[in-house]
């Protein structure tokens, strides 16, 4: 029997309190990340307090406060939990790792600095302590209102969260299908940065090319369907494209990082999601790979792959036969065109992510391929089979 899916928390931010509560936390958080990288603090330092307020005219404790509670088992037994955060316009999803109904603010004066000011005058049912947060939707509602249909309400019969009904009691108690883990990868995505110190780079450019590229590009279906971690790596490689391209003589292998990653982060979409569910029971000789990073058990959730790890797995006989079961329309590609085209990316990845200068020309060519600027790309083909790979 499968066990339950991880719970999480959705809550929504009240501009009467602070019409800029978001930006507030993300000043706090941003200005520990700034002490512990200036060897301030460490990095145990750095977090801020999301406060649940109460509101003055409720008098009655919340009716599913002690579930609420109860997802400190869960953070305590390592199961990442999130706090999903919306204003009905934007979206951000927090990394959890306390949970308490104690008067904070009260009882620990040290953790002042953890937290923004306009806590001070008001009374809280909850506080949560937050490791990170990442931006999933900026300024979009119709976009915020379909990622949020992701989650299921469990206290109004696990139906998918809707602003139409059921959204009452915050912070809701939520769980997630498809099981994403937001921070998991942090290490392999980020060089050890938090997700709210990438996300603060070229803020209001990003958000403005997120749209563009969705509307302009890489059309609604793709863009929708797309890892949010891709998301932000496109629109973080164009903005510094479309700022510098006039510059021959700029060095964009961030750039040309960040868009391999875009890459790397759909075929682990892509591939691992479709051998779990051909190889969850197979016995561990059948779902068990070695590769140069230790071995892989392709039967259960794997860890985000560098793309020459990806190229090599998709050559192992481990892997062949449950992926031509699992993507009858794809595996043809996946075998014969797919690590031809994936060469000029991984060699670019490589010197792009150490030493070499990526040139201006190198660049506009990668960007071409990958997001298929007159010819269908790299990117929206592996879409397209995640896609198919669902239904």
């Amino acid at each position: 029997m499968q066990p339950p899916p991880p719970r999480h928390l959705l809550s929504v931010w009240n501009p009467s309190y602070a019409d800029d509560a978001m930006d507030r936390h993300l000043e706090v958080l941003l200005r520990w990340g700034a002490a512990r990288r200036d060897g301030r603090s460490d990095d145990d330092d750095v977090y801020v307090w999301w406060a649940k307020l109460r509101s003055p005219n409720r008098q009655a404790p919340l009716p599913h406060a002690g579930e609420v509670l109860e997802l400190s088992t869960q953070i305590d037994a390592g199961i990442e939990t999130h706090l999903y955060l919306t204003d009905y316009s934007s979206l951000y999803v927090a990394h959890l790792v306390e949970v308490t109904a104690e008067d904070v603010l009260g009882e620990y004066p040290d953790e002042r600095d953890h937290m923004p000011t306009y806590y001070d005058q008001h009374d809280a049912d909850f506080w949560f302590r937050i490791w990170d947060i990442r931006r999933l939707v900026a300024g979009d509602p119709p976009a915020t209102i379909e990622e949020l249909k992701r989650l299921r309400n469990v206290r109004y019969h696990d139906r998918p969260v809707s602003l139409y009904g059921g959204i009452v009691d915050l912070p809701l108690i939520v769980t997630r299908e498809d099981g994403a883990s937001w921070f998991a990868d942090i290490g392999a995505l980020t060089e050890g940065r938090r997700w709210a110190e990438r996300d603060a780079e070229l803020k209001g450019e990003t958000e403005r090319l997120s749209a563009e590229l969705r509307d302009n590009l890489l059309g609604k279906e793709i863009w929708d369907a797309l890892e949010s971690s891709s998301r932000t790596f496109l629109t973080t490689a164009e903005a510094v494209f479309r700022a510098r391209r006039g510059d021959p003589g700029f060095d964009f292998s961030g750039s040309a990082v960040e868009v391999t990653k875009a890459v790397e982060t759909e075929l682990n979409a892509l591939v691992f999601p479709a051998l779990r569910r051909m190889l969850a029971k197979a016995p561990p000789a059948q779902r068990e790979v070695r590769t140069g990073e230790g071995l892989l058990d392709l039967g259960g959730r794997v860890s985000h792959q560098s793309l020459g790890t990806m190229r090599k797995l998709l050559d192992d006989d481990t892997t062949r036969q449950p992926l031509r079961t699992a993507l009858p329309h794809d595996w043809r590609w996946l075998e014969g065109e797919l690590p031809a085209q994936l060469e000029p990316v991984r060699d670019l990845r490589n010197p792009a992510a150490h030493d070499r200068a990526v040139t201006r020309e190198e660049m506009g060519r990668l960007r071409q391929s990958v997001l298929g600027i007159g010819c269908e790309g790299l990117l929206v083909r592996i879409v397209r089979a995640k896609l198919r790979s669902r239904n």
